[in-house]
């Protein structure tokens, strides 16, 4: 695909000190005893002013914290946060933000989710890094836990990066007996769910919530080490690998069989929310990313009223390792910036210790320190008490992060592809071989148009 190209223009500032002529003969030009004093004032350095496009919002990502601490430390640049959607709707945001890069629309930095990055810098939306990042002296390897070359180019570094571990109600633990996992299966898993189920009807208790996002169908694949969702590093689709199949059997089988699980017809037509589910005492145990860990103390409207405890993703079988699949977002600068110095800058800053001072969410800097950001993330939250802290450094010290290639440009299409497919064999329309083999012509299909 032929690049796009954005028109680039460096600012010139220009600072102008005007010296009057000695004497009343009306001369304004200077003479050589004209001299500025000890005491003349000299001009400052003009502000850069930048902007910052984001789909996340205040409340998610603390930027009245952030922003105000660079300017501290930066004081010739001052950011404006260009909120691109009030909501934090990301796909609105990526909208708005494709329309804002073929106008005249100011860009200078601009953040991008996980499976939105490659199609992006593919186009020239972003400008490439490498020069930059030679210029400070770093090798990017030793300083960022993934990998973000698009076609060989750094256009962007990571800023969150996500993992996925498993929530649990750590009341209804000790009401069950049973310990916090530390090391276990997907086996073990389901026998925690059993354990924990209790009750009937609409008050019923259920031992799991798996959601019906794409990303539940694909739960034993992120155990894995490598090629851990529908794709494979190379782009190719993934849909053969044993363990997806083993997920899906698993998902229907606690869903209708062990009935730890809530029905998927009930989480479609009820459009359950997962919150909701969790935090309202209706699940017991929860598979997400690690954003729950600040709302695991509660929010405004969820109270917290029990202690979160965390475990890894569970193990596949004859694994000896935990390993979640990373999901970074991506920060970069605008191809078209007129300030691209100034938003690198604060690319930089923030994708390092930028983001610790937010405390919010966990970084994909190398050097971050993850007690520390536990700590502020816990401190941060509504109700810290209700948050197991023991469990969570565990969880985060001993989850060992897959490989994460950046997401092919169609990634979002071949996820999608995965839903129908899957849901005809969890509500018993199809079976599981017709399901993988439907999947795997579809995702090839797409593999092959793009």
């Amino acid at each position: 695909m032929k690049k796009r190209k954005f028109s680039t223009a460096l600012i010139g500032l220009t600072l102008v000190a005007s010296l009057a002529a000695c004497g009343g003969n009306g001369n304004n030009a200077p003479n050589a005893t004209n001299k500025p004093t000890d005491n003349a004032v000299k001009p400052e350095k003009e502000q850069v002013v930048i902007k910052l496009s984001t789909w996340q919002t205040n409340d998610k990502a603390k930027w009245d914290v952030i922003i105000p601490e660079f300017e501290k430390e930066n004081p010739g640049i001052k950011v404006e946060l260009d909120l691109l959607n009030e909501k934090g709707d990301s796909v609105a945001s990526m909208q708005k933000l494709d329309l804002m890069a073929a106008s005249k629309d100011q860009l200078d930095i601009i953040e991008l989710p996980y499976t939105n990055y490659s199609q992006r810098a593919d186009i020239g939306l972003l400008e490439p890094l490498t020069s930059y990042i030679e210029k400070d002296g770093y090798k990017y390897e030793d300083e960022y836990l993934v990998d973000t070359k698009v076609n060989g180019e750094i256009y962007a570094l990571p800023s969150s990066m996500q993992r996925w571990f498993v929530l649990l109600n750590k009341d209804m633990l000790d009401e069950a007996g049973l310990p916090v996992p530390t090391d276990w299966t997907w086996k073990e898993f389901e026998d925690y769910a059993k354990q924990l189920t209790k009750g009937d009807g609409a008050t019923k208790r259920y031992g799991a919530y798996l959601h019906n996002w794409p990303d539940y169908f694909q739960l034993q694949l992120m155990s894995k080490s490598s090629d851990n969702t529908f794709l494979k590093a190379d782009g190719t689709s993934n849909a053969l690998e044993p363990l997806f199949k083993a997920n899906l059997e698993m998902m229907k089988k606690m869903m209708y069989e062990d009935k730890s699980a809530n029905m998927y017809e009930d989480i479609i037509s009820q459009k359950l929310a997962y919150r909701n589910q969790y935090f309202n005492g209706l699940a017991a145990m929860m598979p997400m990313g690690d954003w729950m860990v600040a709302e695991s103390g509660g929010t405004d409207a969820i109270p917290a009223t029990f202690v979160t405890a965390f475990a890894p993703i569970p193990k596949v079988d004859g694994e000896s390792k935990h390993y979640s699949p990373v999901q970074p977002t991506y920060m970069g600068v605008a191809a078209k910036s007129e300030n691209k110095e100034a938003a690198y800058t604060f690319v930089r800053w923030y994708t390092s210790k930028g983001l610790e001072i937010g405390g919010r969410v966990f970084s994909g800097w190398a050097k971050s320190d993850t007690n520390k950001l536990v700590d502020t993330i816990v401190a941060g939250s509504k109700d810290p008490s209700k948050i197991d802290v023991e469990s969570l450094k565990y969880t985060m010290e001993n989850t060992n992060p897959g490989v994460a290639p950046v997401p092919a440009k169609y990634a979002d299409e071949a996820k999608n592809t995965v839903i129908p497919e899957a849901e005809l064999y969890i509500l018993g329309k199809q079976d599981v071989d017709t399901t993988i083999a439907n999947i795997d012509k579809k995702i090839a299909e797409i593999v092959k148009n793009n």
